[in-house]
C-alpha cells in the first residue's frame, strides 16, 4: 500500500514543489529518505539562510517554494527570515518534522508540543495534522492559503511516525481528489469605483503614485507604467518595498520615500492627491514628527490586504486585485494635458576615486558597470538610500529588498534569486554588518556554483544605528563598530572568488568580470568612508 510519505511526495510534485531549501535534522530524515530524482534539494548551514533562499527564489519565480526546518529549535533559527518573508507575503510553504506522536508525552527530546504556535504571527495559517493519513490534505490546504491573497507563509508541522503509514484504498482514493483539485482567484475592480477614481485623477492638479512590490507580484508592472505616463503623475517607492515597483530609470520616477511620517510628507508636498498601490501606508520607522500628508493632499489606498486597508492612519482604502484595479483606471482615465513632473537628474558619470570612498562613489561606480538586465538584492543599511539615487535598473524584478527590514535576508534571498533566475545576472549589494547575518550563504553559494556577484561596502560599522541613535539624541552607545572584519579573507574561506577593490575602477572591472563568471560566486570588497552624523533622510 501507499505510504504518507509517498503520498506527500505525490502531491508536492503536482503543485511544482519540486525545488526544497533546507537544514535536515533527525525528525526531518523520514520525509528526506529516498529523495526522488526529479526533486532538488538546497542546503544552508543554519535555518535562517534557506528561508531567505526560497524567500528571494519565491518571488523571482512568481511560485510557492517549499522550505523543510528541523522541528522547535531550527524553527526557532529561521524565525528572523520568516518574519521577512512574512512581511514581503512570500507564499513559503514551511514543514518541520516533529517527534513521534508515541513519544510527544513524555517531552522526549525534540518534541515540539505547541508546534502550530512557534511560528505564529509570521505565517498566515499553521496546521499539525490530528492523524496520520490527513498529511497530503492538512499540505494541500496549507499551499492553497499561502497563494490566497494576500500570500504569504504557511506551516506544518510533520511527525516523523506519520512518513510510514500505509494509506488503504479508500483513504488514497480520497488523496488523490484532493490533490487533483484547483483554487483560482479571480479578481475584478468596479467599473463605477475605477470611474471615481479616474475622476479624482483627473481632476487633480499634480498627483503623485507611491508603488509597492506588490505590483510586481500581481504583474502590474506594465500595466501601472501606463496609467502614470497617461496620468502625468510624479512616481516614488513607498518606504520598505521589498520590489521597486517601477522602473527606476524612468522620467516620472523621483525615487524612493523615506520611512518617516514628517519626511513624507515634506516630499509629497506640492501633490494634492496621492495614489498608493499595493502596498501599506506607509512603514514609518523611526518616528519623524510632522503630518501624514501634507496641507490640502488626499490619499487613494489600493490593496489586496483587508489589515493594510484597515491599519492606515489617513486616506480612503480600497481593497481589490491591485492589477485588475490599474487596468480598470486604464479603461477610464484619458491622457493628461498636464506637464509632466520634472525628471531627477542623470546619474553622473563615475569618477575615479581611492578606497575608503563615498557611497556615492561606489554606487556611481556599480551602476555603470553592471548590465541593464542585472537583478539587484540589496541590504545596506546607511546605504539604501544612495543606493536608489545611483543604481537605477529598468526592468520588472530587478530591485529586491526586505520589507520587514530585518537583517539577513539580502544575502541568502541573492542566492535564491540567481537560482530562480539563472538566464540574468544577479548582484547583492550589502553592508559589512549585514551580510554577516546569514554570512554562510557563501558556502552555499559556492557549494552548488551559483554565480552571483557580491559588493560589500565595508566602513567598519552598523552606519545605519549610528544614524538612527542621532536622530533620537541616544549618546555612547556601544556595539556600534565592526573592527577587524577580514570579509575577503572569510569569503575565501568558504570556497568564494573573493576580491578587494582599491579604487572605483577596480570596481567596475571586478564588477563585469564576476557578472561574466556563470560557474561561481564573486564577492567585491569595497573600503567606504563612514557615515555622516546627522542624517536628516538616512543619506
Amino acid at each position: 500500500m501507499p505510504t504518507v510519505r509517498q503520498a506527500t511526495i505525490d502531491l508536492l510534485r503536482h503543485h511544482g514543489l519540486n525545488t526544497w531549501f533546507g537544514n535536515p535534522g533527525s525528525s526531518e530524515l523520514t520525509l528526506l529518505e529516498d529523495f526522488p530524482s526529479d526533486f532538488r534539494y538546497f542546503l544552508g548551514l543554519q535555518e535562517m539562510v534557506p528561508t531567505g533562499m526560497a524567500d528571494g527564489f519565491s518571488q523571482v519565480t512568481g511560485r510557492p517554494a517549499l522550505l523543510l526546518v528541523h522541528t522547535a529549535p531550527g524553527l526557532g533559527n529561521a524565525m528572523g527570515a520568516l518574519y521577512n518573508a512574512h512581511l514581503n507575503k512570500t507564499p513559503l510553504i514551511v514543514m518541520a518534522g516533529n517527534q513521534r506522536r508515541t513519544m510527544q508525552n513524555q517531552k522526549t527530546l525534540l518534541t515540539n508540543e505547541d508546534a502550530t504556535l512557534v511560528p505564529r504571527p509570521f505565517v498566515k495559517w499553521s496546521a499539525e495534522p490530528a492523524i496520520a493519513s490527513e498529511v497530503p490534505a492538512v499540505l494541500a490546504h496549507a499551499i492553497h492559503i499561502a497563494m490566497s491573497p494576500p500570500t504569504g507563509p504557511v506551516f506544518v508541522s510533520l511527525p516523523m511516525d506519520d512518513m510510514a503509514f500505509e494509506l488503504n484504498d479508500a483513504q488514497a482514493s480520497e488523496i488523490e481528489v484532493v490533490r487533483n483539485r484547483k483554487v483560482t482567484h479571480a479578481g475584478g475592480f468596479h467599473k463605477d469605483l475605477a470611474k471615481k477614481i479616474a475622476g479624482r485623477l483627473s481632476a487633480a492638479k499634480s498627483p503623485a503614485f507611491v508603488v509597492h512590490g506588490d505590483l510586481e507580484h500581481a504583474g502590474a508592472w506594465e500595466p501601472v507604467v501606463k496609467l502614470a505616463e497617461r496620468a502625468k503623475a510624479a512616481v516614488w517607492t513607498s518606504p520598505l518595498p521589498g520590489l521597486s515597483g517601477f522602473p527606476e530609470n524612468h522620467s516620472l520616477y523621483q525615487g524612493l520615500l523615506p520611512p518617516g511620517a514628517g519626511w513624507i510628507s515634506e516630499e509629497l508636498k506640492g501633490h494634492d492627491l496621492v495614489v498608493v498601490l499595493g502596498g501599506p501606508v506607509f512603514r514609518y520607522y523611526p518616528y519623524i514628527p510632522g503630518p501624514y500628508l501634507p496641507e490640502g493632499t488626499s490619499l487613494i489606498h489600493i490593496t489586496s490586504d483587508p489589515d493594510e486597508a484597515a491599519r492606515a492612519p489617513v486616506g480612503d482604502a480600497y481593497v481589490a486585485d491591485v492589477r485588475a484595479a490599474v487596468e480598470a483606471l486604464l479603461d477610464e482615465i484619458p491622457e493628461s494635458s498636464r506637464p509632466a513632473p520634472q525628471a531627477r537628474p542623470d546619474v553622473p558619470r563615475p569618477e575615479w576615486a581611492k578606497a575608503p570612498m563615498s557611497a556615492a562613489d561606489l554606487w556611481t561606480a556599480v551602476g555603470h558597470a553592471a548590465p541593464a538586465d542585472a537583478l539587484f538584492v540589496t541590504e545596506a543599511g546607511s546605504n539604501e538610500v544612495p543606493i536608489t539615487s545611483y543604481v537605477r535598473p529598468g526592468a520588472a524584478l530587478s530591485h529586491m529588498s526586505a520589507v520587514g527590514g530585518g537583517l539577513g535576508f539580502g544575502l541568502p534571498a541573492a542566492v535564491g534569486a540567481q537560482l530562480g533566475a539563472p538566464d540574468r545576472p544577479v548582484i547583492a549589494l550589502m553592508g559589512d554588518g549585514s551580510m554577516h547575518y546569514a554570512i554562510t550563504s557563501l558556502w552555499t553559494a559556492a557549494h552548488y556554483k551559483i554565480p552571483l556577484t557580491i559588493v560589500v561596502s565595508s566602513n567598519d560599522e552598523y552606519g545605519v544605528l549610528k544614524q538612527f541613535a542621532d536622530i533620537e539624541n541616544a549618546a555612547a552607545v556601544p556595539g556600534l563598530d565592526l573592527p577587524q572584519l577580514n570579509i575577503v579573507s572569510t569569503a575565501t574561506s568558504y570556497g568564494v572568488d573573493a576580491h578587494e577593490a582599491t579604487d572605483t575602477d577596480q570596481v567596475a572591472k571586478l564588477l563585469g568580470e564576476g557578472v561574466a563568471d556563470r560557474d561561481r560566486p564573486t564577492l567585491i570588497n569595497v573600503r567606504t568612508n563612514k557615515v555622516k552624523k546627522i542624517a536628516p533622510r538616512l543619506t
